[in-house]
């Protein structure tokens, strides 16, 4: 073979090595987002892949986060939940799928969980409680993270006896996953000086709003209401300026959901909008006294009665008449009442029937998710749905208002203190003490 011809067979020998190399160069994923997921629940690693901290087990496919009973467990990123229920290994267990083929595992929970299967949750919301349920020997958390029903090793992330913090992000990378916002779990008070706070979190410190002179708080979406000196005025976050929504010193309840914001002024006129800059719509002509508002449904206590409406132009419908309601809430399709008698009544659906929850007594109701709140005979009572059993929350006597949101957070007011707490089997926290609170919100 001549110099030319060996050179001609070397090139193209060349070229077809390169063609192979590249052809096994697989393509490149997008960026990795670091710290895409969140830490699910807070506690101490106690097992990692295939290895309990302590003794190997080829068949522990994801890591072990001992907590105690009944702290809560959140979605380590957006998703749909594709099981919810019970498992014989993994007890009580939630399987969340989320986008770029990831799914991840919530195994051992302390009942049944908290959301069901086809539910879509956000990043850090509620799936239920740390137990001991299934093949376990102590209360903790079974993690995964699968990506294509592939197991992912997370030790890199997890250390035998480390700690992991709630919501902290989970420190590896997670290609094609983008960066997600996480469910907001925010706080509210006001103290005897009218002084409004506000608080994202239930460990972080809080933020004064005003200078004082408010009487009531709301919270909707990122939006934060109160009543001062008769005016409405909202925040968009806890750092956003503020707005006056309504003057004249005449506001006399208001309610926010989401982007709609309502108010009830001194003659008994309640006005509706949808977004901060919209002109107010009064939808009656007077008599209201109170004023509730959850996803297109608008419901007002007048003439003693309850009426409710789905839109701003919908029609009304007497939800309760007689001139007898002392309170109402409304949360999805659920409607709640209390009567001058005491009596709650509560409903799945406009056109449902009235379940009566209690024989008298209650003065106060709220509802959020599946919970039903009460006060009745100043103690704090709540029941999950309308058929479960009722749970004494807070006794004695001495509870002056309460509060509930969608991710289990209960809320009352106590002697005067702002105490609270996620989930029926952990302990209160005191998020406000010293006497001086008149008045409570949770939201998220």
């Amino acid at each position: 073979m001549n110099v030319r011809a060996a050179r001609r067979t070397w090139w193209n020998l060349a070229i077809v090595t390169l063609m192979g190399a590249l052809a096994l160069v697989p393509a490149q994923p997008a960026a990795a987002q670091t710290g895409a997921m969140i830490q699910p629940v807070d506690g101490v690693v106690t097992g990692v892949l295939a290895n309990r901290c302590g003794s190997t087990d080829s068949d522990h496919y994801g890591v072990d986060i001992a907590a105690n009973s009944g702290k809560a467990i959140g979605a380590a990123y957006p998703g749909t939940v594709t099981f919810a229920g019970w498992t014989s290994g993994g007890g009580n267990s939630v399987t969340v799928s989320h986008s770029a083929g990831y799914t991840t595992r919530y195994l051992h929970m302390v009942q049944a969980p908290s959301v069901g299967a086809g539910q879509t949750v956000g990043q850090g919301q509620l799936l239920g409680y740390v137990g001991s349920t299934g093949n376990s020997t102590g209360p903790h958390l079974h993690f995964e993270i699968r990506r294509n029903n592939a197991v992912q090793d997370l030790s890199p992330a997890y250390g035998c006896g480390g700690t992991v913090t709630k919501g902290a992000p989970i420190n590896l990378p997670f290609a094609d996953l983008p960066a997600a916002g996480a469910v907001t779990e925010r706080f509210a008070f006001v103290n005897t000086a009218g002084v409004l706070h506000v608080k994202d979190g239930a460990y972080t410190p809080w933020q004064p709003v005003n200078a004082g002179g408010a009487t009531k708080t709301a919270l909707g979406g990122n939006w934060i209401g109160w009543i001062q000196s008769g005016d409405f005025y909202a925040k968009d976050g806890v750092y956003g300026g503020w707005l006056t929504m309504a003057g004249g010193g005449q506001v006399r309840d208001i309610a926010i959901s989401g982007n709609r914001f309502a108010f009830v002024n001194t003659a008994g006129v309640a006005y509706v909008k949808d977004g901060p800059y919209a002109a107010w719509q009064a939808i009656n002509s007077g008599g209201a006294t109170r004023i509730e508002l959850d996803g297109d449904w608008i419901g007002v206590i007048q003439g003693g009665s309850f009426l409710a409406k789905q839109g701003i132009y919908g029609g009304w419908l007497t939800m309760a008449g007689g001139g007898q309601v002392r309170d109402i809430a409304i949360s999805g399709e659920r409607f709640a009442f209390v009567n001058a008698a005491g009596i709650l009544s509560a409903k799945d659906g406009a056109y449902a029937s009235w379940r009566a929850v209690n024989a008298g007594g209650a003065s106060r109701v709220v509802l959020a998710g599946n919970w039903i709140g009460w006060i009745q005979s100043g103690d704090f009572y709540v029941k999950a749905g309308l058929y479960a059993d009722w749970v004494a929350l807070a006794t004695g006597g001495q509870v002056r208002d309460v509060a509930v949101n969608g991710q289990d957070w209960f809320g009352f007011i106590g002697s005067g203190s702002f105490h609270a707490k996620q989930g029926l089997y952990t302990s209160w926290l005191t998020m406000a003490g010293g006497g001086q609170v008149s008045g409570i919100a949770v939201g998220g």
